[in-house]
């Protein structure tokens, strides 16, 4: 067993689990749940946070029987060395990619709101000069970077707050106003919101207090659950559900409209501060995907090999620069494939686990 020293704190965890899952979704997600279920939608956000916090307690069942072992080591236990090794490559792409993307919508709303002469490319390379030095710091340097901008995002919470200049309350009523089939088809997106509950397997090695991991998952899914509730509910009763069908992205279009007399264009600081909330998505799912090809090759220069990944997506991205219409449909398509994960990975393990039961023994410590 290979039980690492390179441990992060219980605050941490939380944190990190809470801090993954809420990212660009949050951006759109009360568009998409007017368009499905009309105002009645935030009910939907309850049934999928219950959705994720199961799901996560069954992560935290699985990992505690190899509770000192990495994700590769995990995913060969459960599955064998050949389909384990198959089956985590995939996983590995599916987390880059999901990285390059939440980075790629970041990068085209500070060009579209901040800087519109600059190059996606240019500030793409600004970007990841930060996203470098955190992933090849490692797990407790992320750890740290999280926990650090974890007050920005109470802050925003509390500018919201500010954005009920004339809200109308009457958008909420009547409740499951066109009955619970609406709701329960927005479900499935509400729970894709929730995406990023994948990272426990990953982080779940280096908690320091492992039996404090059940409680932990429970809390940040409580926390997401409330941070999504509240925001679809203050995007409701700010605009009627007609007009939220139209806005692309809510939450940016609310902050736009805080002004302070002694402060001229609030909007680029609240946006600046938004940036980087998100930027503990994209980096975190930088460095579950590079660090796990970095356990599977045995890589001697991680450095070096993050230097050369990240090399090649600003060379893609100088050639072939991404519009807002091709990242949303990418960001879809990739909302499917995370449902597809987050379900079918822990029913895969399990039933690993059943036919390979003779490979570990069950410890919660």
């Amino acid at each position: 067993m290979n039980e690492t020293k390179l441990n992060i704190t219980y605050y941490q965890f939380v944190t990190i689990i809470f801090g993954v899952q809420i990212g660009i979704g949050m951006l759109s997600l009360p568009r998409v749940l007017a368009e499905k279920s009309g105002t009645s939608g935030w009910i939907s956000i309850l049934f999928g946070g219950l959705i994720a916090t199961l799901l996560s307690m069954l992560y935290i069942k699985l990992s505690q029987k190899v509770p000192h072992e990495n994700f590769s080591a995990l995913m060969t236990i459960y599955l064998g060395k050949l389909l384990g090794k198959l089956f985590l490559f995939l996983l590995l792409i599916f987390f880059i990619y999901a990285g390059y993307l939440v980075l790629m919508l970041s990068v085209l709303f500070a060009q579209s709101y901040l800087l519109q002469h600059t190059g996606a490319y240019v500030i793409l390379f600004l970007f990841l000069i930060p996203t470098y030095q955190l992933i090849t710091g490692g797990i407790p340097l992320i750890a740290k970077y999280i926990e650090t901008i974890f007050p920005l995002m109470i802050f925003f919470l509390l500018m919201l707050f500010l954005t009920l200049k004339e809200p109308n309350f009457k958008n909420l009523s009547p409740i499951i106003k066109e009955g619970w089939l609406p709701i329960m088809k927005a479900v499935p997106t509400t729970t894709m919101s929730f995406l990023g509950m994948e990272i426990i397997f990953l982080i779940y090695p280096y908690l320091d207090k492992k039996e404090k991991a059940m409680n932990g998952v429970v809390i940040a899914n409580a926390m997401s659950t409330f941070t999504y509730l509240f925001v679809v509910l203050i995007s409701f009763v700010n605009a009627s559900p007609y007009e939220m069908k139209n806005i692309f992205t809510p939450v940016i279009a609310m902050l736009s409209t805080i002004e302070f007399q002694f402060l001229e264009r609030m909007d680029v600081i609240l946006l600046s501060l938004l940036l980087m909330v998100i930027s503990k998505t994209w980096v975190t799912y930088f460095w579950a995907g590079l660090n796990g090809f970095n356990e599977i090759f045995k890589i001697k220069k991680f450095p070096l090999f993050v230097l050369i990944i990240f090399s090649i997506i600003i060379i893609f991205t100088y050639q072939f620069i991404p519009t807002f219409k091709v990242i949303h449909l990418q960001l879809k398509i990739l909302s499917y494939l995370g449902l597809i994960v987050i379900l079918g990975l822990p029913l895969i393990l399990w039933i690993g686990g059943i036919v390979n039961k003779d490979k570990f023994r069950v410890t919660t410590k």
